[in-house]
This record gives C-alpha cells, structure tokens and sequence, in this order.
C-alpha cells in the first residue's frame, strides 16, 4: 500500500493528516505536495464520477508561492489551478498564505473566495490585491504596518459578505 494510499483512506475516514514539508530541498517539498494533491482530487473525482459522497477535505499551504503555479504560467492543468477552479464540486477546499500575492497564478486568486489580508510589503502586492475586490481603501494602511500597534489587524472579505471589514483578532487563549 502506497503512503499516499494510506492518506486518502485517513480523509475518508474524516482523520486530519498533517504532512509538513516545510524542511528540505524545495524541489522535493514541490514533488511531493504535488503528488499528494493529485492523489487526492483524482480520487475525489473518480468518487464524484460514481456519485459517490465525498467528505470534506482542507488543503492547507504555508508560503504557496513557492509551490503554486506563477503569474505568468497559462497551463490551467496544473493541480492547484484544478483544485481552485473545480475543488468545490468535490468538496476540496484550498486555505493558502504568501506574502507574495502578485506571483501567485491569476486562475488560484480570482478563485479564492475568502480573503484575510494582514500585511503586504510593497506596492506590487498592493496593485494586485486591488485586482480582486474593493482592496482600494485598505492598500495604503495594509503596506504602512506597525509591529507594536498592527497585531492581529486584518481587512477581510468572505464569500458571503459583498463589503470588506477590518477586523482585530485576538490571539487563541486557552
């Protein structure tokens, strides 16, 4: 049974798998976050195809720019774009942080659906946030940020609400 196997049937069984790639050779962390990726929509899909249920399943990428396709790249194959694009039929969800929201493919950002927005250190960012919704009136506050009175400050926009809102969150206690 392959490892890859063994995380599928822990998903349908509603386990979390946690796999962190995040120490070793980035081409290695990008082969097998791909891989996996693969693994799971294709799985999902033949499930959809069969009209089988699918569960829920979180995908979650700390610093996707270096693993999402760039800006630049029109191969909409690609998993990440598949997984945006048609992850919702199969209740395949993408979560993703970067600072680097302006390298990121264009098809994974005008599919992002929520938007938490702390801090982006330049104007590149800034002109690409303005791209997707109404960032306009936060760009200046989002690249002027303080450390000492910033904290756990956010614009945010969801789904279901057409306004962005700038919130403060708190941190987790306990």
């Amino acid at each position: 049974e392959s490892f890859e196997t063994e995380i599928i049937n822990s998903l349908r069984v509603g386990q979390i798998v946690i796999i962190d790639l995040s120490q070793g050779d980035p081409l290695i962390q990008k082969l097998y976050s791909e891989r996996i990726c693969k693994k799971v929509f294709n799985d999902s899909m033949n499930r959809f195809i069969r009209t089988k249920p699918n569960n829920f399943i979180q995908f979650y990428f700390e610093e996707a720019h270096n693993l999402f396709p760039k800006k630049e790249e029109k191969d909409l194959s690609q998993i990440y774009n598949r997984i945006a694009k048609e992850g919702a039929k199969l209740n395949l969800g993408l979560i993703y942080a970067t600072q680097e929201v302006s390298s990121i493919s264009s098809n994974i950002l005008k599919n992002t659906q929520n938007w938490f927005i702390a801090h982006l250190n330049n104007e590149d960012e800034t002109k690409e946030l303005r791209k997707y919704y109404d960032f306009g009136d936060f760009t200046e506050s989002l690249v002027r940020f303080s450390a000492k009175n910033d904290k756990g400050f956010v614009r945010m926009k969801t789904y279901s609400n057409p306004f962005i809102v700038p919130v403060q969150i708190d941190k987790f206690s306990a």
